[in-house]
């Protein structure tokens, strides 16, 4: 009886002492994530824990008898303690698992080859930031593409000076301007901004136009397919003003999404690095999403999968080399197989778009 009592007794000690092991473990990591931030924070944190400690404490001396009771000073600062490193613990999480997202879950973006037999299309899914080696690895295909007698077909909705930019402004862009938007993000998450690196085929583009083309629909044309739909389709028309009664009048994302970006960017070196982690967790998270349909996925994808995919049909080039958003793939081929049951896949590949920067310091052996 005394030897099981004493092998409970070892047992119970053993489980207390990997309980606290892990939380001095994961409360240490917290603290690291949080000392950047302002010292009022750390301090407001810490003093939480020591009031939520209080009525704990109360609580845990009313349930426990009187002989098995610590000293109440070491009983208190153990549950003070045992607080504040969970609290930290718990702070510190979001931050390191968005760092597990970007490596465990990563945004792979298709490079796909179709054909009809007289025609060839290299479809390159595309994402608005991310990391500098996708995009390099991109413009040297693009520039590989034109070598081999491709053109190139970007994505990118026109322009339509009036009602067209207007509605699209209100519509899509929150009011903002959405490269503006996509550049500061890219800034804030450690990632870079798409066009800054398409910027290095504007030589070429100058010289051979017709080798350029933005292949996308305008603004205008956007705003006549949402209005057709509204007025031809109840169920488009019912899930527009269920989405639109769910936001509040006063919300604006993109003045949220500027302020927050903001706020981030004038932070310490520090605190701009534990931004841009938990931003490209975001990423992570948010672009696996994208097999839910939004409400304005009839305008903002089917709509223009269709015009894209009439017009691969119908212009005169034989190649073409197509950048264009991931989500827009399955949709375009399906489009393409309707004008022409003869489109397949030859081949695919797929590269990340989306990793944390790698940064190397080493000494230069100069002594």
């Amino acid at each position: 009886m005394s030897e099981s009592i004493a092998f409970a007794q070892r047992l119970k000690l053993g489980l207390a002492g990997i309980f606290w092991f892990l939380l001095i473990l994961f409360g240490f990591l917290g603290f690291m994530v949080i000392w950047p931030w302002p010292k009022w924070i750390v301090g407001a944190i810490l003093a939480a824990a020591f009031l939520i400690a209080i009525p704990l404490f109360y609580l845990n001396r009313a349930l426990s008898a009187p002989d098995s009771r610590a000293p109440a000073a070491w009983s208190y600062g153990k549950t003070a303690a045992g607080l504040a490193l969970a609290l930290l613990a718990i702070i510190g999480f979001p931050i390191y698992y968005a760092a597990f997202l970007v490596g465990d879950r990563p945004n792979l973006l298709p490079q796909v080859v179709l054909t009809n037999g007289t025609k060839s299309v290299v479809f390159q899914g595309m994402v608005h930031v991310g990391s500098e080696p996708f995009y390099k690895s991109i413009v040297y295909d693009l520039e590989k593409a034109l070598a081999d007698g491709y053109t190139l077909y970007y994505e990118g909705v026109q322009p339509s000076p009036g009602e067209g930019d207007k509605w699209f402004s209100e519509t899509l862009a929150g009011g903002g301007d959405l490269s503006a938007n996509y550049k500061k993000l890219g800034e804030v998450c450690g990632l870079k901004f798409q066009l800054d690196y398409f910027n290095l085929l504007s030589a070429d583009a100058k010289v051979h136009p017709e080798r350029h083309i933005t292949a996308d629909v305008n603004a205008l044309q956007m705003k006549n397919e949402f209005d057709r739909l509204m007025a031809a389709d109840p169920a488009f028309a019912s899930a527009i003003a269920a989405d639109k009664a769910s936001k509040t009048p006063q919300s604006n994302g993109s003045d949220t999404l500027t302020a927050g970006l903001a706020y981030v960017a004038s932070g310490t070196e520090d605190q701009k690095k534990l931004g841009a982690v938990l931003c490209r967790g975001f990423f992570a998270w948010s672009l696996k999403q994208q097999g839910n349909k939004g409400v304005m996925d009839p305008v903002i994808l089917d709509f223009r999968n269709r015009e894209l995919a009439k017009r691969i049909q119908q212009d005169p080039p034989a190649k073409i080399y197509l950048t264009y958003g991931a989500a827009h793939l399955p949709g375009l081929f399906k489009e393409l197989q309707a004008l022409d049951p003869a489109w397949k896949v030859v081949s695919h590949k797929w590269i990340r778009g989306i990793a944390a920067p790698e940064e190397f310091t080493a000494t230069l052996p100069l002594n």
